[in-house]
């Protein structure tokens, strides 16, 4: 299954706000690629960046994998138990308009993070 089935096949709502985060993610650069991992679209930007999963009641979670190491400043994010992914849950295209800034910023530091940790890395 594709990225773009496994969206298309998604209730109206959650394919609009996943369609948009999508969107965004890829406005990273053409190096960002996209796979179905564990059942849900993921993304790669030297190394892995983040995931979209929907969420039973309507919403969809937009999960940063090195969430934990991104700057505490965005208070959008939260950590719901988890020790390294930090997230934030949309409930509607509305929700997500509004929170376009901060979105776009959180992807670009999670970008800049794995692009820092691949550098490192050689």
């Amino acid at each position: 299954m594709t990225v773009q089935h496994y969206i298309t096949s998604l209730p109206d709502k959650q394919r609009q706000i996943m369609t948009i985060l999508r969107s965004w993610i890829f406005d990273l650069g053409p190096q960002v690629s996209e796979q179905i991992s564990n059942d849900v679209p993921s993304f790669q930007l030297h190394g892995a960046l983040c995931y979209l999963m929907s969420e039973d009641d309507d919403g969809v979670i937009l999960s940063f994998n090195r969430g934990y190491e991104l700057p505490k400043k965005y208070e959008l994010l939260e950590s719901k138990g988890h020790k390294h992914v930090k997230s934030v849950t949309f409930y509607g295209v509305t929700e997500v308009e509004e929170h376009e800034d901060e979105v776009k910023e959180i992807l670009n530091e999670a970008a800049a993070l794995n692009g820092f940790l691949a550098k490192k890395r050689k």
